[in-house]
């Protein structure tokens, strides 16, 4: 009997899982400004802690400037748009500073090794580099780190 039920446990494990696997892809078509909260919310819960703080302003950057203003969730951008667009805190001075080129480049690779953002294409083209920026429901550390808080959730209530 103990070994039917591990067996239906199982079963409803991988069925929960699947089904959490087609809600977590990202669909334009019902995308709307109705799930901003909830993208802001998971950024800030699941993604935020997990990257370096110019990899976070660089991604706030862009996300505002493509799926907040446009509601696409590609954006075409030049490095040094990200260079006098906004300001992070310097941890040297304490004092606001832009961002320079270098800091900005390493911040963009940084999102791409973490699949954070994705670019469409290899080379620059005159419009710029051309990115696909993911939500936290489409990035795999965040999948993680959301199935790990959920997990202690579920103990502490336990």
């Amino acid at each position: 009997m103990e070994e039917e039920l591990k067996n239906i446990r199982a079963a409803l494990d991988k069925i929960e899982s699947d089904d959490k696997s087609e809600k977590m892809s990202f669909k334009q078509e019902s995308f709307g400004r109705f799930d901003l909260p909830k993208h802001v919310c998971d950024i800030v819960d699941y993604l935020q802690p997990q990257l370096l703080p110019n990899e976070a302003a660089v991604y706030w950057y862009l996300f505002k400037n493509s799926l907040v203003s446009t509601m696409q969730n590609t954006i075409r951008f030049y490095i040094n748009d990200l260079c006098k667009e906004f300001e992070v805190i310097g941890s040297g001075t304490g004092r606001a500073e832009f961002i320079g080129p270098r800091a900005a480049m390493s911040a963009i690779e940084g999102l791409e090794k973490k699949h954070v953002i994705v670019r469409m294409l290899r080379n620059t083209t005159k419009d710029g580099y051309h990115y696909t920026i993911m939500v936290p429901m489409e990035i795999p550390i965040c999948i993680e780190r959301k199935k790990v808080m959920d997990e202690a959730k579920a103990k502490a209530k336990a």
